[in-house]
């Protein structure tokens, strides 16, 4: 097995999907005119009242680049950094930026390692679905609560580890195929891939389930209190039809 945080990288330096396609200019001067509109998971945006609880416009969008959530918090009048470990990724919150005269500040990092910024710096850590790329939370939640104020929001978007339990060439690519389970959670497909059980599409990179305890008691036992969430749902996805495979927390620094 080759680095799977370099693999990761790799992949997403290179992919193209619905999450590196930068925002158009017509797209952001829709944003002007409209409430902030984002998302932490698909299928639902996040409530603007997430935003009203905020104590400040200090933004870290956390493994976001991609040209898109970040230039729409600038457009609205944050203070916003992204830090992601994709060049690419990066260089379209740049492009964007230079394009439509927008401040953005863009940090290359892994948020397997400590987080490049100081102590209680930000008011708003946004961080959609992305933690599925990485095996351990442990150091992603410790200083993403070291890094935010008191009294600063965490918004976090996740996978439903149950989704994981299924084959997902079947769920994906076989359409008539009857679903089938095939793994217990949590599921690591770099484990799985050791074991010879599975092996790795690059096109996807390695992916891990994490357990619900792991995802929200990871937030918890950090100092941070959850006060609000949701589900919802990808309809592209069949497994959708039994039921929500996303959940986004809202939690505050204590």
């Amino acid at each position: 097995m080759k680095d799977y945080i370099k693999l990761n990288e790799d992949r997403w330096n290179h992919v193209k999907n619905d999450y590196t396609e930068p925002l158009t200019h017509e797209e952001l001067e829709n944003v002007r005119k409209n409430p902030i509109s984002v998302a932490l998971t698909v299928g639902k945006k996040v409530p603007i009242e997430w935003f009203e609880k905020a104590n400040g416009k200090k933004v870290l969008g956390l493994a976001c680049g991609g040209g898109q959530q970040g230039p729409i918090f600038a457009v609205k009048g944050y203070d916003v950094t992204i830090m992601d470990f994709s060049a690419s990724q990066l260089q379209r919150d740049d492009m964007v930026a230079e394009r439509e005269g927008l401040k953005i500040n863009t940090v290359q990092a892994d948020m397997t390692k400590p987080f490049p910024f100081e102590d209680e710096n930000f008011d708003i850590i946004f961080n959609p679905v992305s933690n599925v790329y990485i095996e351990d939370l442990e150091n992603m939640y410790q200083e993403a609560s070291r890094v935010l104020k008191k009294g600063g929001l965490l918004m976090v978007g996740f996978m439903n580890p149950w989704v994981y339990m299924y084959d997902a060439d079947i769920v994906w690519d076989k359409p008539d195929e009857e679903l089938r389970l095939k793994f217990s959670i949590p599921f690591n497909s770099k484990e799985l891939e050791e074991e010879g059980k599975i092996s790795i599409n690059p096109e996807y990179g390695y992916e891990f389930s994490h357990t619900l305890e792991t995802q929200i008691r990871g937030q918890l036992k950090n100092g941070l209190a959850m006060i609000d969430f949701y589900e919802s749902c990808d309809k592209r996805n069949r497994l959708s039809r039994y039921g929500n495979d996303y959940i986004a927390t809202l939690c505050i620094k204590l």
